[in-house]
């Protein structure tokens, strides 16, 4: 009897924990259109993070629509700046990557790129879970994402793990990506990202 009321609340757990992954995505989907797409994707993606990342914690389980109702609120200018500051520097990354290899021609320059591309993509992995933890001046969002994703380096590695394995996942199931694609990708790098900051606070106390 106790095996099967342990499977039974392991079963529970499981169900629970899907209807709450396809309810923050269903969020995200909302916001996001009720932002035009442009001023909502920063917002929404912030309050999807915010939500999770307060999850982990395990305080308290938040109130899932009003933590990600009042992060889009509180929140819709300064992450729409800062997405306009990340989009800047990708555009600009991709312009010098086309000059390089039309014009420039150079392989060194190209090698150069491509490691300043690899060091913005790791940055951007951590930048949503920073922006969920600490409360920072827009510049300092940037350096503490890039310092986490070096000073521990088994969570990057995990994290682009695991967005590999969802992109597989996705390409042969892309109805997850319908009912629940930003929650499933959120998810893991939110907790990696939990866990590093985590440990990097713990060995500064001690």
């Amino acid at each position: 009897m106790t095996s099967v009321n342990g499977f039974l609340k392991w079963f529970f757990d499981i169900g629970n924990w899907l209807a709450k992954v396809m309810y923050i995505h269903i969020l995200w989907v909302l916001f996001t259109l009720m932002g035009l797409v442009v001023f909502g994707f920063m917002p929404a993606t912030a309050a999807l993070f915010t939500v999770i990342h307060k999850g982990f914690d395990g305080k308290s389980d938040p109130a899932i629509f009003k933590t990600f109702y009042e992060t889009f609120k509180t929140q819709f200018l300064k992450a729409n700046a800062l997405g306009l500051l990340l989009l800047g520097l990708c555009a600009f990354l991709y312009v010098d990557m086309n000059i390089s290899k039309q014009v420039i021609q150079s392989f060194f320059v190209h090698m150069f790129l491509l490691i300043v591309c690899f060091l913005y993509f790791i940055t951007v992995l951590y930048f949503f879970p920073v922006f969920a933890r600490y409360k920072l001046s827009y510049f300092l969002y940037f350096k503490q994402s890039f310092f986490i994703a070096f000073a521990r380096p088994f969570e990057t590695i995990a994290m682009i793990i695991c967005l590999v394995l969802l992109f597989y996942l996705f390409t042969y199931l892309p109805v997850l990506l319908f009912f629940a694609g930003s929650s499933l990708i959120a998810y893991p790098l939110a907790w990696f990202a939990y866990r590093a900051c985590v440990q990097i606070e713990e060995r500064k106390v001690n």
